[in-house]
């Protein structure tokens, strides 16, 4: 590959940046994370899918820093909370939610529901996103799945009026409507084995208020539809140049400069199907694990060893996915 390149995790979190140098051990990357680029922005998690979110945290990352990014989302659906808590994973139980809130208000929910109905899903999807792979002969393997970019800020040419701004991007990918879509699948509470649903669509206008709107997030970028600069082939004059940039980018952004016209995207996902127990148990990871087993097992994930979790998680599994397509893209 010539020189070591950069890969920068699209998370200021210490433990993934940790977990992610033994993954690269061995292959010639050098692991950084958001909180080496001062003036990284945060990013506005306001897809409706956990890969649409992942791509907009990895899209950002490489356009500020100029170098490949790695993100990742994770969602947790449980059946009998019509797919809730959903993208709102971390956020469930209000702006100030914490793991044990979250949990709590989940097994609150579920109080009334029998062991048997209380079925779930952890998912993960992980995103690569390199801002300059060059010419060379990239290719994957299912379940990896590759898409090139047009990269969205190679002009600096940004709407005038930003008040504008968001209705002309919904022009060329109405989000609305993929919003609309989306709250009504989640409003339309088919589940009956004794939840609360008074309380849940409470909880569920809250979380859906004012997602199709748009506009700017105070110290945060907002990323219109990634799918508008997708394209089945890089290199060819006949794509058209991205001639308007979406706005906040810092024009000083060490990624400016050095992005090359065409971004290679490479994307997995990992699914752990389980059920939620009648109250916490265990003492290890983070986050659900309490109230979270796995299908065939008898413990939850939180009274696994790491080793134990990381052999059949939800992340575990679209992270290596995501580096044996690497490997073979890479040739490393």
């Amino acid at each position: 590959m010539g020189e070591k390149r950069k890969v920068v995790l699209a998370s200021r979190n210490r433990d993934k940046v940790r977990e992610l140098k033994q993954v690269f051990a061995g292959m010639p990357f050098e692991v950084l994370s958001a909180s080496d680029f001062p003036g990284l922005p945060d990013v506005v998690e306001d897809g409706t899918t956990i890969l649409g979110n992942a791509t907009r945290k990895a899209m950002i990352t490489a356009a500020f820093t100029g170098e490949i990014s790695l993100a990742d989302d994770t969602s947790l659906e449980v059946r009998e909370l019509n797919g809730f808590p959903d993208i709102f994973a971390a956020r469930f139980s209000g702006p100030d939610a914490t793991y044990d809130s979250n949990a709590a208000l989940v097994l609150d929910l579920l109080q009334d529901v029998p062991s048997g109905s209380r079925q779930a899903r952890f998912s993960t999807a992980c995103v690569w996103v390199d801002p300059r792979p060059g010419a060379a002969d990239f290719s994957v393997a299912r379940p990896a799945v590759q898409r090139w970019l047009r990269n969205p800020w190679e002009r600096s040419i940004e709407i005038k009026n930003p008040d504008e701004e968001w209705e002309f991007w919904n022009e060329i990918r109405d989000r609305r409507k993929v919003w609309h879509e989306y709250v009504s699948a989640m409003t339309n509470d088919l589940a009956s084995w004794g939840h609360d649903s008074g309380r849940l669509r409470d909880i569920a206008s809250g979380l859906l208020a004012g997602c199709d709107e748009g506009g700017s997030v105070a110290g945060s970028l907002r990323m219109p539809d990634p799918r508008i600069w997708a394209i089945d082939e890089p290199f060819t004059t006949e794509d058209p140049p991205t001639l308007v940039a979406p706005s906040g980018l810092d024009h000083e952004a060490p990624g400016r400069g050095v992005n090359g016209p065409y971004w290679l995207e490479i994307s997995t996902e990992g699914r752990l199907l389980g059920d939620i127990t009648l109250q916490p148990v265990g003492g290890e990871g983070f986050g659900y694990d309490p109230i979270f087993r796995p299908a065939g097992e008898q413990r939850t994930l939180a009274e696994m060893q790491p080793e134990d979790k990381n052999a059949i998680s939800h992340r575990a599994r679209a992270l290596r996915r995501l580096m044996r397509a690497v490997r073979g893209a890479y040739g490393v």
